[in-house]
């Protein structure tokens, strides 16, 4: 009976330890888009970069997680397969009100601020989104600012791909381009695309890295902790240094408690 007993507790312990090794050996799933310079393709490898994902990088290189390289693909895509895949996780995304309950927070990774930009030949005067419902916006499937550019009556011309709204507008195929401040100056340098301005500042919103809402409670607050202390030491300031953008750097009072 001792002996029943004794392999009874064995296998226990063995059943315990294999199910510690299986969590601990997890591999997380990482998602983005092409959203410079928050993250984008390196032309030369194809591989993910830019300020948003060296961050997250190396929050997981100090929470010691196996993650997958970073996926690029579409927007709504990879928020679909957030949603639905346990262990994964997706970023550059802002958090707004109707996106609070759909996932685990990490952040914030930077701020974003969204404005309106038109072709300075057009004239384009706006105080407010009202003011923008005689013209066609153009933006991307899934975008953060949808519902309330829709609460407001826009006219919306949607791609799923935000480097496709530039041209566009350069080519008047839509009359305003609603986008990231940062990510607008950098797409449309980039393409060498000229003679626009913002003519409307309409939000802004801190950016996450946003997870399976199913993610551990305890595993989420730990990357938190983790990632306040990359804010502390500097390294978020020296990745924005590292990328020209010193001063868009989210300050440490900025981030999340």
């Amino acid at each position: 009976m001792a002996s029943r007993i004794a392999l009874f507790y064995l296998h226990a312990a063995l059943l315990f330890v294999a199910c510690a090794a299986a969590q601990a050996t997890d591999t997380f799933t990482l998602y983005t888009e092409e959203y410079p310079p928050f993250n984008w393709a390196d032309k030369k490898t194809g591989a993910a970069t830019g300020l948003s994902t060296d961050i997250i990088l190396e929050l997981m290189r100090r929470a010691e997680l196996a993650v997958t390289a970073p996926a690029l693909m579409p927007w709504a895509r990879a928020m679909a397969l957030t949603t639905k895949n346990a262990n994964s996780c997706l970023f550059s995304m802002a958090r707004t009100p109707e996106r609070e309950a759909n996932f685990a927070w990490v952040g914030p990774v930077g701020r974003n601020e969204w404005v309106m930009y038109a072709r300075a030949e057009d004239h384009i005067h706006l105080s407010s989104l009202e003011d923008a419902r005689p013209y066609t916006v153009g933006t991307i499937i899934g975008d953060a600012m949808v519902p309330l550019l829709r609460a407001n009556q826009l006219n919306l011309s949607m791609v799923p791909y935000n480097r496709t709204n530039a041209p566009k507008l350069k080519m008047q195929r839509i009359q305003l381009w609603s986008e990231g401040r940062l990510p607008g100056l950098y797409i449309m340098d980039e393409m060498g695309i000229t003679g626009m301005e913002a003519v409307l500042t309409f939000a802004h919103y801190d950016m996450y890295l946003a997870c399976n809402k199913g993610m551990d409670g305890n595993e989420v607050a730990r990357l938190n902790t983790l990632l306040r202390a990359m804010y502390r030491d500097g390294t978020v300031k020296r990745i924005y240094g590292s990328y020209g953008f010193d001063n868009y750097a989210p300050r440490t009072e900025q981030i999340a408690k």
